[in-house]
């Protein structure tokens, strides 16, 4: 039995581009489809406040942050007190990496990531 669905885009805004649901945000295919108590989740550049507020009102039973919760350990509970939060602007330097608790070996990861990464 499944429980909830865990929608992990690129782009939680991330559109169909050929077939039967084209131009369907890919979460709208899955929102729109009967789920029988199951629940959905999605992420994918969720970066603040004001976009996982939308996500919830397009049918999201929750959303699931990445990156945001990297730049900010404290992510929830800063959007749960201000619903104009945002994120910091990418990219972050090492410095401020280092500032928030992350270690040199999971910076050092993420400098092979893509570049807009963190």
């Amino acid at each position: 039995m499944i429980h909830y669905l865990d929608l992990a885009l690129w782009d939680s805004a991330q559109v169909v581009r050929d077939g039967t649901f084209r131009g369907k945000t890919m979460l709208g295919v899955f929102a729109d489809l009967p789920r029988k108590g199951v629940r959905l989740g999605v992420a994918g550049k969720i970066m603040g406040a004001q976009r996982a507020a939308e996500l919830l009102d397009e049918g999201c039973d929750f959303v699931l942050v990445g990156r945001a919760s990297i730049l900010r350990r404290d992510f929830p509970r800063r959007v749960f007190e201000d619903a104009q939060y945002e994120s910091p602007e990418l990219p972050v330097t090492a410095q401020y990496l280092r500032s928030g608790g992350l270690s040199e070996r999971f910076i050092d990861h993420m400098r092979g990531w893509p570049p807009g990464g963190l």
